[in-house]
């Protein structure tokens, strides 16, 4: 049963159907936690509680807990405000 914090993990869900997407492509993505801390890198999998980001090839995963991400998105997008 989950925590009173945690959503349970539902493969259904648009945002998870988005990320699986993300790590089927091999996607390059930009992680934003919420203290500002930017990584990037590609997604090799998820589960309800972290997801498992390679900052770089042959080097050890790196595991983010959901609830520190502030945002997710591909590398190639840019997120400047046009003017």
């Amino acid at each position: 049963m989950p925590g009173p914090n945690e959503v349970p993990f539902d493969p259904t869900l648009p945002s998870i159907r988005l990320v699986q997407q993300w790590i089927r492509r091999q996607q390059t993505l930009v992680m934003v936690l919420h203290q500002g801390q930017r990584l990037q890198g590609q997604l090799l999998w998820q589960d309800p509680i972290a997801l498992a980001l390679q900052l770089h090839e042959g080097q050890e995963l790196v595991l983010v807990q959901r609830q520190s991400i502030a945002l997710i998105y591909p590398a190639a997008v840019s997120l400047e405000a046009v003017p």
